[in-house]
């Protein structure tokens, strides 16, 4: 799945947690897309809270405005 222009925010999960999956649909991009940022360090992400079920979580207060902190894809502008 490519970004999309229409991204659907699903809204946080149970205890108001955001997971890979729903927050990959938030920035319209992929989980991998999400996975891959988080190896690479990416300062737009914040650290996930803590893991449930394998997978890291995020509360929506850490991730507001995580929409206009991250760039499109391909090269930088400049």
């Amino acid at each position: 799945m490519s970004r999309s222009s229409e991204n659907t925010d699903p809204g946080p999960g149970p205890a108001g947690l955001y997971d890979v999956q729903r927050l990959a649909a938030r920035l319209g991009c992929t989980p991998g897309t999400l996975r891959n940022a988080r190896l690479r360090g990416a300062d737009w992400l914040p650290e996930p809270i803590d893991w449930l079920n394998g997978g890291p979580v995020w509360t929506a207060a850490s991730l507001e405005g995580i929409e206009l902190r991250r760039r499109g894809p391909g090269r930088p502008a400049g």
